[in-house]
């Protein structure tokens, strides 16, 4: 071999590694969606979302740079502005409006013109919930002058401030403490509360009917006995079984009373505990708060000094054994402490709180537990100056576990779901629960998986789901996490498709299309299936639509009727079950 034919090849193998190299260096194509993380909104509520590809146009190779950004759900039934939307920029927005309760998946579908790459944003998950059938939480409202009621869901605001009634219309006396109880029944639920004094120990107690009639005082207690000193903190918390929990403090001494709710007829107040134990904070916290019970009678005690230290603290009443023990303090959602006099805590149905302060009312958001950090964040719901204390008479038995969810991520191969969630801070943390269900309502068990590994540090745990002996092409897995004392949370729900029915690569030839001539599409199938095409105009007007039988293998379907279209750009939609497949094409004289 002569040198120089030796050099010739020892070059061209030299340039074709940095060409290799450089093509291999290319990022994917990727699209990513703006918000990413699960939104709670009402029937008939909107979200902005923002798609964006990632801008190296030469990644997306072959194409015009023109982009069609295309936006749909999991389920149908959302409605998107500016859907679809070609553009030559990085990111196109769509507001989508969700006119039915669910739990919608949101994606985007990008598409180069001219044959160029295309990729699906991951999706984003919409759960959609329809209003209360009456109002659920109350509250003192008007600086304690008013009690009024809110219908609120999941965080997800409807309705309130409504006021009911005033609990002391003749005097200047104002409301501290509010609870409610479900007896006779929760519609008919008696109205207790305490006014805005404790001095020298002293509690009174009040109570009406669900509409404010019938105002009575029901018993007094010193809480305190022989001491002297007056009551800075006084709230109270109605339970499950129609017990009204008492909690005082004076800046040193935190008291726990007792009494059962009889109606509007006297009751007799005891003290449970003369001096309440509590691990992780001080008595000189309890300035402002409150407490509320939950289904399997935990306290979840909420203190607050006022500065800028907010804490929640759960426990069980014990007799003169009871202990408080700190679970998170507040943040706002900067990562701050919780600010503000914070005045009331109470439960909905879903086990989801609520926490009153003098500017609104507040969502814990149990996905932002941080257990290590032992904080939790608080989203606002609704602007309202004079809130006072909360109260409610569901008793969820589910509420914020202390284990902190890192991931839950799904992912689909030979019949096999493979689900893979990270977790730390497994404290008094007994089991996960894996449940799964063709229609996000009804979850079935499947698996359980006990704890592994140091309960603080950050813990991988995997489960391989079988899905040959199933019937469908779409589940929903969630993740049920279970503490010892029975309390539990659930996971976001992530979506998987068994795809039994992939089509990969359709294009539509000629294109562009000469007007008054015909087209055929080519794609490839892994399965015989049945299909419907249907062609879109840039306003989203479906122009054209036609039904195939299509077969394993590579298939060619003539486009029917694209004579009667006008020149323009359009969009072939291939939809197969909940799959659907696009390309753009355009037609010329």
């Amino acid at each position: 071999m002569k040198v120089s034919t030796f050099k010739g090849i020892t070059a061209f193998i030299f340039v074709f590694a940095i060409l290799a190299t450089k093509l291999t260096a290319q990022p994917p194509r990727t699209v990513t969606l703006s918000p990413a993380t699960t939104q709670n909104i009402g029937v008939g509520g909107t979200v902005s979302f923002t798609a964006t590809r990632n801008g190296n146009n030469a990644n997306w190779a072959g194409g015009n740079s023109n982009f069609t950004y295309t936006w749909s759900s999991s389920p149908a039934g959302v409605t998107f502005t500016n859907n679809p939307n070609t553009i030559s920029g990085n990111n196109s927005s769509t507001v989508a409006t969700f006119p039915t309760s669910g739990i919608y998946q949101i994606s985007c579908f990008v598409q180069e013109g001219g044959g160029g790459g295309n990729a699906t944003s991951p999706a984003t998950t919409v759960n959609v919930v329809s209003a209360p059938a009456s109002p659920n939480l109350w509250a003192t409202s008007s600086d304690g002058n008013q009690i009024s009621s809110f219908s609120v869901t999941n965080g997800v605001y409807f309705a309130g401030p409504t006021n009911i009634f005033d609990p002391f219309p003749s005097s200047t006396e104002t409301t501290a403490a509010l609870g409610r109880n479900t007896q006779p029944s929760a519609a008919l639920g008696h109205y207790y509360w305490l006014p805005n004094d404790g001095t020298n120990g002293v509690v009174n107690v009040y109570a009406a009917t669900s509409t404010g009639a019938s105002r009575t005082l029901i018993g007094s207690l010193d809480v305190n006995g022989s001491g002297t000193n007056s009551l800075g903190f006084v709230r109270l918390g109605m339970g499950p079984d129609g017990t009204g929990w008492i909690l005082a403090g004076d800046g040193t001494t935190i008291y726990l009373a007792k009494f059962m709710s009889n109606g509007v007829s006297p009751v007799a107040i005891t003290i449970e505990d003369a001096n309440v134990s509590l691990v992780g904070g001080a008595a000189s916290t309890f300035q402002n708060g409150d407490i509320c019970v939950s289904g399997n009678g935990n306290f979840y005690a909420l203190a607050n000094d006022g500065g800028g230290v907010t804490q929640i603290f759960i426990g069980a009443a014990n007799g003169s054994s009871t202990t408080l023990t700190k679970k998170w303090d507040l943040e706002d959602g900067n990562g701050d402490p919780f600010n503000g006099r914070v005045n009331g805590v109470a439960f909905d149905l879903l086990g989801s709180l609520y926490i009153s302060t003098d500017d609104g009312l507040y969502f814990i958001n149990q996905n932002t537990v941080n257990g290590p950090a032992g904080t939790v964040s608080c989203i606002l719901v609704r602007a309202q100056t004079g809130l006072q204390d909360l109260a409610s008479n569901v008793f969820p038995t589910q509420s914020l576990l202390p284990a902190k969810l890192l991931s839950f991520t799904a992912s689909y191969r030979n019949q096999n779901t493979t689900l893979s969630w990270d977790v730390e801070s497994l404290q008094n943390f007994s089991h996960f629960e894996v449940e799964r269900s063709t229609s996000a309502i009804d979850f079935n068990l499947i698996a359980q998986k006990q704890p592994a590994g140091n309960a603080e540090n950050r813990t991988n745990y995997q489960h391989i789901d079988n899905l040959s002996g199933e019937v469908g092409d779409i589940f929903y897995y969630r993740l049920k996490m279970v503490d010892k004392d029975g309390r539990f949370s659930y996971s976001n729900i992530i979506l998987v498709r068994r795809e039994s029915k992939i089509i990969t690569g359709i294009r539509l030839s000629p294109n562009p299309v000469i007007a008054g001539t015909t087209a055929t599409v080519r794609f490839e199938s892994v399965a015989k299936s049945t299909v419907q095409f249907k062609v879109v105009d840039m306003n989203g007007r479906i122009v054209l639509s036609q039904n195939n039988n299509i077969y394993e293998g590579i298939n060619s379907v003539t486009i029917n009727n694209l004579n009667i279209l006008q020149p323009g750009t359009y969009v072939l939609q291939m939809i197969n079950g909940e799959k659907t497949e696009m390309s753009k094409f355009s037609v010329t004289r």
